[in-house]
């Protein structure tokens, strides 16, 4: 057995997380009347139970480089959680090892560390030196913190007092603001309400720009396809793929659809379609996005040609379908929908072909949005297909120190009087 240890070396395409051969063994009680005596007394009253043997991970193995987002998806106890806890140095493998280069902040299992009798500014300083944090770096954090979790005016209430959001705040802002190298995340963007969410998910993301890693452990196979470079299947402790999210999400649900997670006696569900609908008279087969040149990418910078090619099949008799597209933040704040009702669109379509959705000039700032795209028929009723924020792309920094989703185009002008 090898414990979590750090990586020294200072060669820049090491990777930032580096796990080889991990496994962990669990000895777990067993079931009651499981070929145990039935007397009652004292002595059988205290006597320990027999216990089995279960591997909660078994010979997983991979790399996350610097600056990546590997998510880790998989049914109820497939291990994801483990994993983290592993990587995080809180269980010891029973086999193989785990390297880490670089400050590791776990966000799960948030808060473990406070104390409920002291208030929410000790418990940043107690906090802070159980991560080995030193004390003036705290200091230096210490407003940037309080502000984030917008809990000023409980401050020095005793955290025992907090509701159980208040206290999870407090928790994900502490860890969050010591610059960490390697961040690992269990399903913690339900912490707080809307706003903190979407500052919260805001923040993590920047880790990225600073060439961070992530890992990232979640149910959410939208939010898995639109930020992760890889995805990590688990499947009963085991990994069952690694390689690209859209990937990784089908091979998941062809899992599901299997049975996994479930007991052997249970009929797994049917698959939710709650992104897609429609009576696919007239089918949306891909959609990609181009630049001027006609090269598929999913990276532009602000004023850039954006291109949207909508991929179609048709089976309709003497129909005019409107196709229609619409661009949303990564928070799902919806920015703008045209269609082809009022374009000048062609009314008969082929049984198939590419509808092509142009911006000739990119008006959207730095961040990652979502992408629908639909056709409907000419009242706007009846959906023939309906894919509702299925696609992601990203918009990167242009250096310009300039705010918001949107890039309108402004001047300024000063008048003396």
């Amino acid at each position: 057995m090898k414990a979590e240890t750090e990586i020294q070396s200072t060669n820049a395409k090491d990777p930032a997380v580096k796990v080889d051969s991990l496994s962990i063994r669990f000895m777990l009680p067993q079931e009651k009347g499981a070929q145990t005596p039935k007397k009652k007394g004292l002595i059988q009253k205290f006597k320990k139970r027999p216990k089995k043997e279960f591997w909660a991970l078994e010979d997983v193995e991979f790399e996350v480089q610097k600056g990546e987002i590997l998510g880790v998806i998989g049914g109820n106890g497939a291990g994801k959680s483990t994993l983290l806890k592993i990587i995080a140095g809180i269980f010891p493998p029973t086999r193989g090892e785990v390297k880490t280069r670089g400050t590791v902040a776990p966000l799960i299992e948030l808060g473990a560390a406070f104390n409920p009798e002291l208030n929410g500014l000790e418990n940043i300083y107690l906090s802070g030196s159980i991560y080995r944090i030193p004390r003036k770096v705290i200091k230096e954090s210490l407003d940037d913190i309080i502000d984030f979790s917008g809990l000023r005016q409980f401050i020095r209430v005793p955290v025992k007092n907090y509701s159980s959001g208040m206290f999870m705040r407090l928790a994900f802002s502490l860890v969050i603001f010591f610059k960490p190298k390697i961040v690992l995340i269990d399903e913690v963007f339900s912490v707080g309400d809307e706003a903190f969410q979407q500052k919260s998910f805001e923040r993590v993301l920047s880790f990225r720009k600073e060439n961070a890693s992530i890992i990232l452990v979640t149910h959410d196979a939208n939010l898995i396809t639109q930020i992760c470079d890889r995805v990590l299947v688990l499947s009963e402790g085991k990994s069952s793929f690694l390689g690209g999210a859209e990937d990784a999400v089908r091979h998941y649900r062809q899992l599901i659809q299997s049975g996994e997670g479930l007991n052997k006696e249970q009929k797994p569900p049917p698959e939710p379609e709650s992104s897609r609908w429609g009576s696919k008279e007239v089918e949306i087969v891909s959609v990609d996005f181009a630049d001027q040149t006609g090269q598929i990418k999913k990276e532009f910078t602000p004023g850039d040609y954006f291109e949207a090619r909508i991929r179609f099949e048709s089976r309709l008799q003497n129909k005019a379908p409107v196709f229609g597209v619409a661009v949303s933040t990564i928070y799902k704040l919806f920015i703008y929908g045209p269609n082809t009702l009022e374009a000048d669109f062609p009314k008969d379509i082929p049984s198939s072909g590419v509808v092509r959705f142009v911006i000739p000039e990119l008006p959207l700032m730095e961040g990652d949005y979502l992408f629908s795209a639909a056709v409907y028929d000419e009242t706007l009723s009846k959906a023939y297909d309906h894919h509702e924020q299925m696609y992601h792309f990203r918009v990167l920094g242009d250096q310009k120190k300039e705010f918001g989703s949107v890039k309108i185009r402004s001047s300024w002008k000063l008048d003396h009087e």
